[in-house]
């Protein structure tokens, strides 16, 4: 199974004490904000960790 890229920001909401999480993939989230609180960490660790990949990535020397 492959994972799709959303390459949108998703709409995120509260509604009735709950974060409502809807995608451009089409798919919905109700999380408590305990949970929103820690996904946003691992969402910032984890696009931090991604762009660094991406920086050695186009820094390495082409072999020849």
């Amino acid at each position: 199974m492959s994972a799709r890229v959303c390459t949108s920001v998703p709409q995120v909401a509260a509604r009735d004490g709950v974060v409502v999480i809807e995608s451009s993939c089409g798919r919905s989230f109700n999380v408590s904000a305990e949970v929103a609180m820690q996904m946003s960490e691992h969402l910032i660790r984890s696009a931090a960790r991604a762009r660094g990949q991406h920086r050695m990535a186009e820094e390495r020397p082409e072999s020849v």
